[in-house]
């Protein structure tokens, strides 16, 4: 540890524990990109915060002995502006012991921010409207739950903040499969910035809850949220949705084609997004995505698309305002079939809400590649990301990881809802003369 760190951590009241140590050791020999996979209740925040609060410090002092511009910025980014306050939290506490004063600077609306001039801050960010992040310089990034952003995030929005000042990045996460996280972390392990812990590599963790969640939990979400394993895919609802990708999915209306389109309609900052669905080859060949439309000019949208797909059958979640929307398109003439999501988290296999029945038909197909869908890099991130977890009570849950939309997913299931053929080669046998060892015929 530098001098700074022995009088900081007096001053504070907090010392690292080992593994805590060697991260700041690693900042400390300047690594610029730090990834942390490291299990729940390691610390992750803590030496995040820890780390931002010395090199504000460090920076200011610069700042006011001359020796540096008076600019000074750090973001401390995550899914969402509830999830970067677990690191902020401790920003503002460590800031607080050393000068009381600091909370004079502390701002929570627009953003949670320690402000003290226009030019020099602290500030949360949220990733759900990552256009947002585009346009600053950093000079410290900090980017917590990585493993549950899109890496779009990263490579188009938050890569190039710290270029202009060549500032520093830790990435912390629990894992989520191997997604991009875990290709940042191998990368970082050739320049010695990868860390890896497991949550009882924190000697505070409890040896009994540890035993607990052991023993409880299913084995390969204990592995993920408690070892920090990255496996392969890991307490995801969709395996191998790669395998279901085609270019040139996308196909425009045959004559004697039946499709069947999934609406799932915006609420609050979500999406409605369309997915038509050909019943012939079982192929995703419509989709559209958008948001802050009236909902008179999404219906006729809407309308426009399954009329143009021969009459399409829209199959649309009717809840909150699904059901005046349903209600609309019939009156004008769409063949409208309702289906009400209702969740559960009973573990009682028939005590499931139709949305697990939902997503569990449309995990069989994508494992059979029994449809396949365009090389959509949304689409695919939401079905990559979207995963189960266990509620406190013991039970599971699916959904998309916090601060990430479902909007795709939710389309694309209800769509496949109305797929009743087991197979594509089946729905292709029953629609058209196929070679095959048995005489061709033509279904009509």
């Amino acid at each position: 540890m530098d001098k700074l760190d022995v009088t900081l951590q007096e001053k504070i009241g907090w010392s690292p524990h080992p593994g805590q140590a060697e991260v700041i050791e690693s900042y400390n020999k300047g690594t610029r990109e730090i990834i942390i996979c490291a299990g729940r209740r390691w610390g992750k925040s803590a030496v995040c915060g820890y780390l931002v609060a010395k090199t504000f410090i460090e920076l200011y002092r610069q700042i006011q002995a001359g020796e540096r511009e008076d600019i000074l910025k750090i973001w401390v980014v995550s899914p969402t502006y509830e999830l970067s306050k677990k690191v902020f939290e401790y920003i503002v506490k460590f800031l607080r012991k050393v000068d009381p004063n600091i909370t004079k600077s502390l701002q929570n609306r627009p953003f949670p921010q320690i402000k003290l001039t226009e030019s020099i801050w602290i500030q949360c960010k949220s990733a759900d409207s990552p256009e947002g992040l585009m346009g600053e310089s950093i000079d410290l990034l900090i980017v917590d739950e990585a493993a549950s952003l899109s890496k779009r995030v990263w490579f188009e929005y938050l890569g190039a903040t710290m270029a202009d000042r060549r500032g520093s990045a830790l990435f912390i996460s629990t894992p989520k499969g191997k997604n991009w996280f875990y290709d940042l972390w191998l990368k970082a392990k050739e320049r010695d910035g990868a860390f890896h812990f497991k949550s009882n590599d924190n000697p505070f963790f409890p040896t009994d809850e540890w035993e607990r969640f052991k023993n409880d939990w299913p084995a390969d979400l204990f592995q993920q949220e408690y070892q920090a394993s990255f496996l392969e895919a890991a307490a995801s609802v969709f395996r191998n949705v790669r395998g279901i990708v085609e270019v040139g999915c996308l196909k425009e209306p045959q004559p004697g084609h039946r499709y069947i389109m999934g609406l799932d309609l915006a609420k609050m900052r979500d999406f409605t997004v369309l997915t038509v669905i050909d019943k012939m080859t079982h192929r995703v060949v419509f989709f559209d995505r958008f948001q802050k439309i009236s909902y008179p000019l999404q219906i006729e949208r809407i309308e426009n698309v399954a009329r143009r797909y021969n009459g399409a059958k829209i199959i649309i979640d009717v809840n909150s305002m699904g059901g005046v929307v349903a209600d609309e398109l019939r009156a004008r003439g769409c063949n409208v079939k309702d289906f009400k999501i209702v969740g559960t988290t009973s573990k009682d296999f028939e005590k499931r809400g139709s949305k697990e029945r939902l997503i569990e038909k449309l995990g069989t197909g994508i494992a059979n590649r029994n449809l396949t869908i365009p090389d959509w890099e949304i689409m695919v991130d939401e079905l990559e990301a979207y995963s189960y977890k266990m509620t406190p009570s013991g039970n599971y849950k699916y959904g998309a990881p916090e601060g990430l939309h479902d909007d795709c997913v939710i389309s694309l299931a209800l769509s496949y809802w109305g797929i009743k053929s087991k197979t594509k080669e089946a729905a292709l046998r029953a629609t058209k003369s196929i070679p095959s060892g048995r005489k061709s015929f033509q279904y009509k």
